[in-house]
């Protein structure tokens, strides 16, 4: 059966622990430069979330949401654009980026689910790579970003799901996975 072209980034599935995922649920500022989108891998950038590249010194986490800081009380707003609903991904050239946050989950003990780029055969153990971080629907808001092949091992394989439309060796399969390279920069 031929695997249906969805891409949605990186969508949190569980974690190794046991322990809800959207309990770690973050928010920090919006780095200047580019569109980021849910789904997206995020890293630290000068004390701000900014999109990864593959081949990243270390992953921060996947944004989940974006949220306006109130001028007034420099309070954030839950992960949506109050001023307009339709929104659902922070677009760098229509927003001031120090008006904004990202509402992220952090790479730590979470696994995500990403489908790939083209046929790989892949086993639980082996890495693979980001590719398309960024590139999203502007009508949805979800993330085009992928995985493929493995030059710089940015997520290892842990389990590949058993839907009954997932053939993992040809392309678009999904698995589930883990960042490699988690961002230490908040742990004590």
């Amino acid at each position: 059966m031929v695997n249906v072209d969805r891409p949605n980034g990186f969508r949190p599935v569980k974690t190794m622990s046991g322990a809800p995922w959207y309990g770690a649920i973050r928010s920090l500022g919006v780095a200047d430069g580019a569109d980021i989108f849910v789904g997206d891998p995020v890293s630290l950038s000068s004390g701000l979330a900014a999109v990864s590249a593959t081949n990243d010194t270390a992953f921060l986490g996947v944004a989940v949401g974006f949220g306006k800081i109130n001028s007034f009380s420099q309070t954030t707003s839950d992960p949506f654009n109050a001023a307009d609903l339709t929104t659902r991904f922070y677009d760098d050239s229509a927003n001031t980026h120090t008006d904004w946050v990202v509402f992220y989950v952090p790479v730590d003990d979470v696994i995500f689910e990403a489908q790939t780029a083209t046929a790989l055969t892949k086993l639980v153990g082996e890495t693979m790579d980001i590719v398309t971080p960024g590139a999203g629907s502007v009508t949805t808001g979800i993330s085009g970003a992928e995985i493929t092949t493995s030059t710089n091992a940015d997520v290892t394989v842990i389990e590949i799901p058993k839907y009954p439309d997932n053939d993992s060796t040809l392309v678009w399969g999904r698995y589930w996975v883990m960042f490699t390279r988690a961002e230490q920069a908040f742990h004590a």
